[in-house]
């Protein structure tokens, strides 16, 4: 089976509108709906892998919270794990858009958006910071073994500052460097870009975006 190719509009548009039906349609259909429905998406898309760590990862959360649940004291930490499953199928398909997607297929398909040109560059670059913050992050801990310094619990002050002061230094160098690369794309350009990632909607799309919005509408029903 060929894995479906999504347009990334789909995921910003699911991501922007699935955790505000919180407010109008009940956790108990909605979580469900939303496992299932990115669960699909990932088979679509052929993300085997990716589909079975979210299963183990969703799985020991709802162990974790009927632990805490049973527990009274821990009731409170309970609820935040509660809330964390809840907005674990939009992290699952918010990291799919991140990873899966380069730079100029997420501003290729902004664009088609008709949207003021900073605020889709500022979304563009948003979005892909994402797993450049994970490796940055990654090469301060390597630095930091390297020097003998720990993370400790017990010092989280001190630990954090380990972690943010490089961060900071790494953001502003980081800025330089996107503003340089974009600067040479022409993204300053008044003109409307052309990008060899031209990114239509399909069938597919509306498909999958009429599926998520039927669902959301038999909630409001259920609801009821």
């Amino acid at each position: 089976m060929k894995a479906l190719k999504i347009n990334p509009l789909v995921f910003i548009i699911i991501n922007v509108l699935a955790p505000s039906m919180y407010i109008f349609i009940k956790a108990t259909y909605l979580l469900p709906f939303l496992m299932i429905f990115s669960a699909c998406v990932l088979l679509l898309m052929g993300r085997f892998k990716r589909l079975g760590i979210s299963a183990v990862i969703y799985v020991a959360m709802f162990g974790v919270y009927s632990l805490f649940m049973k527990i009274e004291a821990l009731n409170f930490w309970g609820l935040f794990v509660l809330i964390l499953m809840q907005s674990f199928p939009c992290a699952v398909l918010a990291v799919l858009l991140v990873s899966k997607y380069s730079s100029a297929e997420l501003l290729s398909a902004l664009e088609g958006l008709r949207l003021p040109r900073p605020l889709v560059v500022a979304a563009t670059i948003t979005l892909k910071y994402v797993p450049t913050f994970a490796r940055e992050l990654k090469f301060i801990t390597e630095s930091m073994r390297l020097r003998g310094i720990k993370f400790s619990i017990l010092k989280p002050i001190s630990s954090f500052r380990y972690f943010i002061a490089p961060q900071l230094f790494r953001c502003s160098a980081l800025s330089e460097e996107v503003t340089a690369a974009g600067l040479v794309k022409g993204i300053d350009a008044p003109i409307r870009r052309t990008s060899f990632f031209e990114q239509k909607i399909r069938f597919s799309d509306v498909a999958l975006l009429a599926v998520f919005l039927i669902g959301t509408l038999g909630g409001l029903i259920w609801a009821k």
